[in-house]
């Protein structure tokens, strides 16, 4: 990850005594909101966990996950498909659905959107993964459309 650091007219101070880092701008530049949103993200990554729920719909699937963590998915192809899920933790709360938690943010919706897009929602029937409080609204089909 690249941070910018304004480096003009700054001034860094370290107190000892609350143990606390102040920073001062004398100016604000275009990198100074980009630079303190990395830097809340960097430090919010060591006191929170983030979460991503996905729900199995339909019919055909077999998912199942061994000891080193990895997500082995049977979607109806003649291979078996294997995810590596490294510093994520995968837990099945039901038979269609993950929870998948860790503490880095890109690496859980990297891997939850590699997960989301072996088998996308078919818009006619629905079926497929899906996050757990997506929306997904079918197309009416040609008959439907009559009736």
């Amino acid at each position: 990850m690249v941070l910018p650091v304004p480096t003009q007219f700054t001034a860094i101070k370290f107190y000892q005594n609350p143990r606390t880092v102040s920073f001062h701008f004398s100016f604000k530049n275009t990198f100074y909101k980009k630079f303190w949103n990395n830097v809340f993200d960097i430090f919010s990554t060591f006191s929170k966990i983030f979460f991503k729920k996905l729900k199995f719909k339909g019919k055909g699937y077999y998912i199942y996950k061994n000891v080193r963590n990895t997500i082995a998915l049977q979607m109806g192809y003649s291979h078996i498909i294997r995810l590596y899920a490294f510093k994520i933790h995968v837990k099945f709360t039901a038979k269609t659905a993950i929870l998948m938690f860790g503490v880095n943010k890109v690496k859980l919706t990297n891997l939850s959107f590699s997960l989301k897009s072996l088998k996308p929602i078919n818009i006619f029937t629905g079926r497929g993964i899906r996050f757990s409080r997506q929306i997904v609204y079918k197309k009416t089909g040609k008959m439907s459309a009559y009736r």
